[in-house]
């Protein structure tokens, strides 16, 4: 499979060369983010932004299926009141549109 990818900055320099070496002392910069890039997939047709560094405080893929599991079973039960069931559909369009639920991978 062949990809594209770039990782963009506005640089100010007098030389092509004075740009990309300031250019690769940020991306050496611990204290920058340049963990971002954009990928063009030459087979989908699409470009995909990733960013390759570790979320913090984020929830993965196996705690999501199971917050979005609870998440139905309260939409469904006849108890629920009409209010939380409304806030409850709102957060499952959210993570259903973000794809961020589990799903089986072989």
């Amino acid at each position: 499979m062949e990809f594209r990818v770039i990782w963009e900055i506005e640089i100010e320099a007098d030389s092509l060369r004075e740009a990309v070496q300031k250019a690769r002392e940020v991306q050496l910069r611990p204290d920058m983010p340049t963990t971002v890039f954009e990928v063009w997939d030459h087979a989908r047709q699409k470009m995909h932004r990733l960013d390759l560094a570790e979320p913090v405080g984020r929830l993965g893929d196996a705690e999501l299926a199971i917050l979005r599991s609870q998440f139905r079973r309260l939409q469904c039960a006849p108890d629920t009141d009409t209010q939380a069931k409304e806030i409850v559909s709102v957060m499952l369009l959210f993570l259903d549109a973000q794809k961020r639920y589990a799903r089986y991978r072989p």
